[in-house]
């Protein structure tokens, strides 16, 4: 009896912690939902603004945005190392009340027209969400292994386009009919609300209570308040000796610098080169979105097993694909609406299947105390590509108005991303590529 009843306890007990598990992961992707629901309402019309307001040039929206990024770029993982140190859950909740609080200055800076402002906003807006970012997937990672771990990114990912999909698609209604400075403002009031409403309700992950237990332990003991652990020279060593890891993130450079084309350069070519108005442009930008929302889940289920290495592979040349197709389309004048559709379609299909790589992958790479440097790591590799894909964007924009001639030079580093990638699948332990 008294084993039965131990055996009932325990599987109670189980069933809780699942519980547990299932509802902040759920509650993460909510807050992300709604947080980048207030980001979609004037992001992906940034360069739209710059051009077309602020009579900013192509090649200058892409000096100004890969600057801004550029500044932010080391503290990704910077982010990720204190991460490990301050716990996931705090860093998530400074980093998006700071957000909020840069959002504002930005809506500011737009309504007087200040450049220099906005600038500046931006870039601090930037420093706080890159230093949070890595504590989000090492939130994610605490609470999964295995299959379960890109699940629970799976997730993650359906809140954030599910909150991209209706910022955008309302974003670009909002933007005509508001104008820029308002829709900014909305998107602070958002960004606000989600960290409120996770400060409230998010609990903390086991990583955090284990850096809250030996707090409590060292205080206990008469010790300083913070927890020893490795220290940062040593974490970054432990990164620098990982050669795999920094082939991996290596490959995964070039695979944004093609990702990183949607978000700049992709509205600008279709809006300016093939005449797709604001509206129809919201539409189809949130059409990305749903079928991520619709689609990861039944994505991701159907390649449980596959390696990660291979999907990143397979991703980034369907996204090469749906550039070449707006290359084809546009000398050739092939209907740019159906032509602009298929293209979101392709490529939202493609980055279903290589987010299960870049968002899960690190994880598994990473030595468990280590969780937050290496995430910190690979994003800051994927935010240098981004910086150069809007670089390139602007430059190849600048340099010719052959359509097809810019999406085969934007779509080349799929070629390196996918070498280096097929290079790397053999070193990396089975059960850590497995998806």
């Amino acid at each position: 009896m008294r084993r039965a009843l131990a055996v009932a306890r325990n599987l109670l007990g189980e069933v809780a912690g699942a519980a547990a598990v299932e509802r902040n992961l759920k509650l993460l992707a909510l807050g992300v939902s709604v947080r980048t629901f207030g980001a979609a309402l004037y992001y992906p019309f940034l360069a739209l603004f710059l051009y077309s307001v602020l009579h900013v040039g192509y090649l200058e929206i892409g000096v100004i945005l890969v600057g801004v990024g550029a500044v932010q770029l080391p503290f990704g993982y910077a982010g990720g190392l204190l991460a490990d140190r301050v716990g996931r859950r705090r860093l998530i909740l400074i980093g998006l009340f700071a957000e909020a609080a840069a959002t504002v200055a930005l809506a500011y800076a737009f309504s007087i027209r200040s450049l220099p402002l906005a600038i500046l906003a931006g870039t601090a807006g930037g420093i706080v969400t890159s230093s949070a970012g890595a504590a989000y997937s090492a939130y994610i990672a605490d609470h999964a292994a295995g299959s379960d771990r890109t699940r629970a990114f799976t997730w993650y990912r359906i809140g954030f386009n599910a909150g991209f999909s209706a910022g955008v698609g309302l974003g670009g209604a909002l933007v005509a009919f508001l104008g820029f400075p308002l829709s900014v403002a909305i998107a602070a009031a958002l960004i606000a609300s989600a960290a409120v409403v996770l400060s409230v309700l998010l609990g903390p992950s086991p990583y955090d209570l284990g850096l809250q237990e030996k707090r409590r332990v060292r205080a206990a003991e008469g010790g300083a308040a913070a927890p020893r652990g490795r220290s940062l020279r040593e974490s970054l060593a432990v990164l620098r000796k990982d050669r795999v890891a920094l082939e991996v993130a290596l490959g995964f450079l070039f695979a944004s610098l093609v990702y990183g084309q949607w978000a700049v350069t992709f509205p600008l070519f279709v809006h300016n080169l093939m005449g797709i108005g604001y509206a129809l442009l919201g539409v189809g930008l949130a059409l990305n979105g749903l079928i991520v929302v619709f689609g990861q889940a039944p994505t991701t289920e159907a390649l449980i097993g596959w390696r990660h290495t291979t999907l990143g592979a397979m991703a980034v040349g369907l996204l090469a694909a749906s550039y070449l197709l707006l290359g084809v389309a546009g000398p050739l004048l092939l209907a740019p609406l159906v032509a602009f559709l298929a293209a979101v379609v392709i490529l939202t299909v493609g980055e279903n299947i290589g987010t299960i790589a870049t968002t899960t992958l690190p994880s598994n790479l990473a030595p468990p105390e280590e969780m937050g440097s290496y995430n910190g790591a690979f994003g800051t590799f994927l935010g240098a590509g981004g910086l150069a894909a809007t670089f390139l964007g602007g430059l190849v924009l600048s340099l010719t108005s052959n359509p097809l001639l810019i999406w085969v030079l934007l779509a080349s580093p799929a070629v390196p991303a996918v070498l280096l990638l097929r290079h790397a699948a053999p070193r990396i332990r089975p059960e850590a590529n497995r998806v």
